[in-house]
């Protein structure tokens, strides 16, 4: 039955159902959708408080990851997130098709990588997944990757930092449970891709600590964080359990 519904479709009765649950739920209301420009200018008085670097590997498809990645950290360069409100990725992203400018790249598919319309931004909503636990905050919404693909010898994240993406079906959202608004701000260079969570005044950080264990076939990962109290060492105390994330 649900093959034989083309696959436009199903992804407009996703969106109509996403919606619906929004407004039931009363996230509707609290997703940022974008900032007046009056409120982004605001942002040039935020500090980077947490950041993170990530190597662009270079394979099949890279050029057009780069430039998807573009594309979409455009639309979410400065956009100021107030407390209590839920910042989500493809409200703010939305759709990568071709007339935005998005290419086909790589992406996880029922386990297999595939050339898919806007492939790659999985890595950009990976960074902002694990800026916000650096940052104290929780999302609300977060979806693993199905299937391991690397080894440690070439994985360049931790097991259980990712967070897939799919228009439609699967979204990065938290709540900035902080007491100030904060921003992201993204930078892509031709061998790297930096994220940067900022805000107008100094937030706690915090240490985070993958724990992975084989279970049968599956691997499990569980996301642990404790607040730093000093520059190198975090707190033996109030380790708080994040997220268990699966893999095959």
């Amino acid at each position: 039955m649900k093959r034989s519904i083309p696959l436009s479709l199903r992804l407009k009765l996703k969106l109509i159902l996403r919606f619906c649950v929004d407004v039931r739920s009363g996230q509707f209301t609290k997703i940022v959708r974008s900032s007046p420009k009056s409120v982004q200018l605001q942002s040039q008085q935020f500090e980077s408080r947490v950041q993170v670097v990530q190597v662009l590997k270079v394979a099949n498809y890279s050029e057009n990851k780069r430039q998807n990645l573009t594309i979409a950290a455009k639309t979410l360069q400065n956009v100021n997130i107030q407390p209590g409100e839920i910042f989500s990725f493809w409200a703010l992203v939305g759709a990568p098709v071709a007339k935005r400018g998005y290419l086909e790249g790589r992406a996880l598919v029922n386990g297999n990588l595939k050339a898919v319309m806007g492939g790659g931004l999985c890595q950009l909503s990976g960074i902002l997944y694990y800026l916000t636990l650096k940052a104290g905050l929780t999302p609300i919404e977060r979806y693993p990757h199905s299937t391991d693909i690397y080894t440690e010898a070439t994985r360049f994240t931790p097991l259980g930092s990712d967070a897939t993406v799919v228009y439609g079906y699967k979204d990065l959202r938290f709540i900035n449970s902080l007491s100030q608004p904060i921003c992201f701000r993204i930078g892509i260079t031709a061998d790297q891709i930096t994220g940067e969570l900022c805000t107008p005044n100094p937030i706690l950080v915090y240490h985070i600590e993958f724990r992975m264990q084989k279970k049968s076939d599956l691997t499990q990962v569980e996301t642990f964080r404790s607040p730093i109290v000093s520059n190198s060492q975090s707190s033996a105390t109030g380790l708080e359990p994040i997220a268990i994330s699966h893999y095959r």
